[in-house]
């Protein structure tokens, strides 16, 4: 049995509670961020945003809900009064924005071989 998927038994459930369920687990599973790779600030802003909907574009090919991986953030800087857009992400979406970057240097070859070995 594949882990981390959702398998409902009853058709009786209130649909509702189901659809919450199902948005807080996903949601639990998008545990990272830009921040968390590594070698982002090597990386210009563009090459993110191109990876980022590589990524999406990805998952929807493959049939998967990208929403369940990919979640947009707002984050307010108080001290600059500004608002950026960040992304929460669950490792395989980390995994899969880190295959989907088109610059390859030393630190991504590295980040690359270490997902292989996961």
């Amino acid at each position: 049995m594949e882990k981390n998927v959702i398998i409902r038994y009853s058709p009786q459930i209130n649909q509702k509670s189901v659809e919450n369920f199902e948005n807080a687990f996903y949601d639990s599973l998008c545990k990272y961020s830009f921040r968390h790779l590594p070698f982002s600030e090597k990386i210009t802003e563009e090459l993110i945003q191109e990876a980022l909907l590589k990524s999406i574009q990805v998952c929807q090919l493959a049939g998967v809900n990208s929403a369940c991986h990919f979640k947009k953030v707002f984050v307010y800087d108080a001290v600059g009064h500004t608002l950026a857009i960040d992304w929460k992400m669950s490792k395989k979406a980390v995994n899969l924005m880190v295959t989907q970057m088109t610059s390859l240097d030393r630190n991504t070859a590295q980040w690359i071989w270490k997902l292989v070995d996961v």
